[in-house]
């Protein structure tokens, strides 16, 4: 059970944090080329602020490396997504009580720089739909409203009204603080409720059961429905870079209910879909976290290839320990037959908790990595050999731990 002490630090440590960002110089590129870049996050997560390191490598590090290169660039951050293009990520102003929404990308001499900023006010959360429409969430312009940009001119450019969603028999509502997804086209907003309280903290909010997404048409950005999903209390999560969902190789989306509540345990974690061709949940298919080990929480997924990838505890999650406790392992579902017990991914060790990385499953140049932190001399991915198989790709010997790991391609 976790003490109100002990989510008040959590959530300072989600709003909270620094690191810098370094880069490996290159010589000046030919713009009408494009060059893959692959950049490495890693940083300190013992103390707060923290501090970190952003590298840019042209091919995928092997070995023993240092990640804290020169160049650097120092920021505040709790995480990264990574774009075809650039990375983007929320930056918490906590003098203020602001977040920013900001653009970093890889300039002629391969270094990351800072070249876009929004305001995002407060509770940001954020979507890249393509390179000229984005979404992300200011409660200060309306807990109702979806505001729009561009992406490639980091501007606002006008908002989604949601206030039809409005139930006035909540004490509490607000709609994108943890979800904010895009599929074919229709863009998938959660509506956060709580009964009594005027705060929207699912850490300090009883958890009401089911999970709420409203349905807009993004060519129109008309309200169309609202889909609800009994069974699961939150869905996505607010204030740090891990989204919590994927858009499977099957077109199918996958959303992680992870069930951190008031109560200080996990209220029923989860894996749901919305399959390709539909706007509703598939009710006939869901993984249920407490079916493998009562308490434990789903913060990653992945599929490809008929597989499920995600990681699994083998006891419940504890807060006070929640990025240090390496007891994660990841495990393989057949996604078509997920009544089957998954598999163990073996060669793989212990892993923490996926907290603030999008990035603890992805997928580079058509292969799967898998983020492993436990210790220094097992920080880092490790790449998916066969079904079941890895073998390490890389370790960070110096930099931090690691918390991110993507392609750019930049022309």
């Amino acid at each position: 059970m976790c003490t109100n002490l002990n989510l008040k630090v959590l959530f300072l440590l989600v709003v909270t944090g620094l690191f810098f960002f370094a880069c490996s110089e290159e010589p000046n590129r030919d713009p009408e080329k494009s060059v893959n870049y692959y950049a490495l996050l890693t940083g300190d997560m013992t103390t707060s602020p923290f501090f970190g390191y952003l590298t840019t490598y042209t091919e995928i590090p092997s070995g023993s490396i240092d990640n804290a290169k020169s160049g650097s660039l120092s920021i505040q951050t709790n995480g990264m997504r990574g774009g075809v293009r650039w990375i983007f990520k929320r930056t918490s102003l906590a003098t203020e009580g602001k977040d920013d929404l900001v653009r970093y990308s890889v300039d002629a001499n391969g270094k990351m720089k800072e070249d876009g900023r929004i305001s995002s006010g407060k509770n940001s959360n954020y979507c890249i739909y393509n390179d000229t429409l984005g979404f992300y969430v200011d409660s200060d312009r309306g807990l109702f409203k979806i505001q729009k940009f561009n992406p490639s001119l980091m501007q606002r450019t006008g908002d989604i009204d949601l206030s039809t969603v409005k139930d006035t028999k909540y004490g509490y509502q607000d709609v994108g603080s943890c979800l904010i997804v895009s599929k074919e086209g229709k863009l998938y907003v959660d509506i956060f409720s709580d009964e009594k309280t005027k705060k929207g903290n699912f850490f300090i909010n009883k958890p009401l059961g089911f999970v709420e997404l409203a349905v807009v048409d993004i060519a129109s950005g008309r309200y169309e429905k609202t889909i609800r999903y009994d069974g699961i209390s939150y869905i996505g999560y607010p204030g740090n870079e891990n989204q919590m969902w994927t858009l499977g190789d099957d077109g199918a989306l996958y959303l992680c209910s992870h069930g951190f509540g008031a109560t200080g345990a996990i209220n029923g974690s989860a894996i749901v879909r919305i399959k390709k061709g539909t706007t509703e949940f598939d009710k006939n298919w869901i993984i249920k976290a407490d079916d493998y080990t009562p308490g434990t929480s789903f913060g990653t997924v992945c599929v490809k290839d008929g597989k499920l990838y995600t990681a699994m505890s083998s006891r419940a999650l504890d807060f006070k320990t929640l990025l240090t406790d390496a007891s994660y392992s990841y495990y393989s579902f057949d996604k078509e037959n997920i009544t089957q017990r998954p598999t163990k991914i073996s060669d793989i060790p212990l892993t923490t908790y996926p907290f603030m990385c999008t990035q603890a499953i992805t997928v580079i140049d058509g292969k799967i990595y898998f983020r492993v932190v436990n210790n220094m001399d097992k920080n880092g991915y490790y790449v998916l050999e066969n079904n079941y198989t890895v073998k390490q790709a890389f370790n960070v010997s110096s930099g931090g731990v690691v918390w991110g790991f993507c392609q750019l391609k930049v022309k």
